[in-house]
């Protein structure tokens, strides 16, 4: 039986890349389960496991990488735009109870749930204001819907849709 490192030199030479990019394909751009993957290159199961999880490809490590990833970038993002914000700043329709006090109100609770969701450590609290920044940044689009004229179109094509599926 062969080692490791010569299946390893036999792959490489055989595909002319490295291994790395080799696995990649494999398992992540194909999808390959273990058995597959392994049968593909010509190499033991654990072989194949070991190069797999060498990598980070498994399908959990690949996902929380990446899930790891996006958080960061998404983290970053919110700095990045949130950078110059004075938090502080007066409201300027604090007394008005209207759909522009409304949106106001809304734009500043999106701009806290952002900082907040930048600066928690916590995986939990974070898909919290994760589902918190999406859904302000919601409330944000339909009140810009409602003002351009958008969402009563919206609504006029979904209800036409919706009585013809309910009526079949």
């Amino acid at each position: 039986m062969l080692t490791n490192n010569e299946y390893k030199e036999i792959i490489e030479k055989k595909f002319n890349k490295p291994l790395k990019e080799i696995m990649y394909e494999i398992c992540i751009e194909r999808g390959m389960e273990k058995w597959d993957g392994a049968k593909e290159l010509g190499v033991p199961e654990d072989t194949f496991v070991r190069w797999r999880t060498n990598f980070r490809f498994g399908p959990l490590q690949y996902q929380a990488d990446m899930a790891q990833k996006h958080r960061i970038e998404t983290i970053n993002k919110y700095k990045q735009e949130l950078k110059n914000t004075e938090l502080e700043r007066n409201l300027i329709y604090k007394d008005e109870v209207s759909l522009t006090g409304f949106k106001e109100i809304a734009e500043r609770m999106l701009e806290l749930k952002k900082i907040q969701s930048a600066n928690r450590d916590t995986e939990m609290s974070n898909l919290m204001d994760i589902m918190s920044v999406g859904i302000w940044e919601s409330i944000i689009e339909y009140l810009d819907k409602y003002e351009n004229g958008s969402l009563i179109n919206q609504y006029e094509q979904e209800l036409k849709y919706t009585v013809k599926y309910v009526k079949q």
